[in-house]
C-alpha cells in the first residue's frame, strides 16, 4: 500500500498537467488582393514557442475549413523580458513579452 500512493499522485499529477490550458492569442491577417492567404500569430505566455505549433496548425485548418493549407516557415519567438517595468511590493519586474509562432498560410482547393 505504501508504494501505491507515490504512483496515485504521479497519476494524478500528469492527468492535471495534461489539462492545463494556457491562453491563447491568435492574429488573423489577410494578405492584401487575396482571398486565400493570411498572415497568422499565435501568442501565449509558454515559455517555448515549440508548445505553440500544434495551435497553429489547427487554427490554419480552421481558417482554410475543407481546403488544404500551405505554410511558410514558422518563426518562432521565446518569452522574453521586455523593456517596460512593473514595480510591486516584491521589487521591479519586466514586462513580460508573450511566446509567439508567425507564419502564413494559403488556403488551396483539394
Amino acid at each position: 500500500m505504501k508504494n501505491s500512493i507515490p504512483i496515485l499522485l504521479l497519476l494524478l499529477s500528469v492527468s492535471w498537467a495534461c489539462n492545463a490550458t494556457i491562453d491563447i492569442e491568435y492574429r488573423i491577417t489577410e494578405v492584401a488582393n487575396s482571398k486565400s492567404s493570411y498572415g497568422l500569430s499565435v501568442r501565449a505566455t509558454a515559455s517555448d514557442p515549440k508548445q505553440l505549433v500544434l495551435y497553429w496548425h489547427r487554427k490554419a485548418k480552421e481558417i482554410c475549413g475543407s481546403k488544404n493549407y500551405k505554410n511558410s516557415q514558422l518563426l518562432k519567438k521565446e518569452t522574453q523580458c521586455g523593456d517596460a517595468l512593473r514595480v510591486d511590493r516584491n521589487g521591479q519586474k519586466c514586462e513580460v513579452i508573450p511566446a509567439s509562432v508567425f507564419g502564413t498560410l494559403r488556403c488551396e482547393s483539394i
